[in-house]
């Protein structure tokens, strides 16, 4: 199983809806796929229609608790409930990577279903390393976007061309880069990409320009997600832009991203 890990400082900057597309994209083309909601928010589990009782979250498999129950949304695709006590307990870094490793193989035993991709939801938060000091010995403490990325292969950036949504992403990227060094040098990179995009905005042009300038090379994604009416559509509906339109723009985009993705992951 590969994970994706889709990551990023900022809230709405569309990091829910590139989980949903392109969990979905991939569970189209015969894949089975297992989603991750691992923010508090629960976004993703909202947006995959599952309710805020649904009898296992991420919490539960955290916890170690047996009786897996997956929400199965569409052949293939299948959703692990976020919780909205996820951030109150404190966790060791490698536990979602292990509990994840346990899952799968629970899976494939019990089910039959051998997971190929994992696609996680992070939650909007810095990943600067924080450390408990009252005991005179520094303590590590992981985030959970941290423990989101220790379990990840890879990971991708979302970001819309807007001056709130570019502000602290080279600091973010920074730090990504910090993480990458001190805790998973495997963990490569997918890179920044621009979501719903009017390419004939000055605006576009403009952050599309500086986001090329400002950050390292591996880390720019040229490809783009243009926007399109029928991922408000998709969204309405509660289905991914390939249930409700496959053959829109938005959707070859996501397709060309997914893709970009894949070559750099294998």
């Amino acid at each position: 199983m590969k994970t994706i890990a889709v990551v990023v400082n900022k809230g709405g900057v569309t990091k829910t809806s590139t989980v949903i597309h392109l969990s979905a994209y991939l569970a189209k083309r015969g894949k089975k796929v297992l989603v991750v909601d691992f923010d508090p928010q629960r976004n993703t589990s909202g947006g995959f229609g599952v309710p805020d009782d649904h009898p296992y979250t991420v919490l539960d498999m955290l916890m170690g608790k047996s009786n897996v129950r997956l929400r199965n949304k569409k052949k293939n695709l299948y959703i692990l409930a976020g919780s909205r006590e996820l951030d109150t307990l404190q966790y060791d870094l490698n536990i979602l990577k292990e509990r994840l490793k346990v899952l799968s193989q629970v899976f494939e035993r019990e089910h039959n279903i051998k997971f190929d991709y994992c696609i996680i939801d992070c939650s909007p938060s810095d990943i600067k390393d924080k450390y408990d000091r009252r005991s005179g010995k520094a303590k590590f403490l992981p985030k959970l976007n941290q423990i989101a990325l220790y379990a990840s292969d890879i990971f991708v950036m979302p970001m819309l061309h807007e001056q709130f949504a570019m502000d602290g992403l080279n600091g973010f990227v920074n730090d990504v880069i910090d993480f990458r060094k001190k805790h998973h040098n495997e963990l490569k990179v997918g890179g920044v990409f621009f979501n719903i995009v009017d390419t004939r905005t000055r605006n576009f042009k403009k952050y599309y320009a500086q986001l090329k300038k400002d950050v390292p090379k591996e880390y720019f994604l040229d490809t783009y997600v243009r926007k399109d009416v029928r991922i408000s559509d998709a969204a309405q509906a509660g289905e991914s832009i390939f249930d409700v339109d496959p053959n829109c723009r938005a959707a070859d985009d996501y397709r060309k991203l997914c893709n970009t993705l894949l070559k750099k992951l294998n």
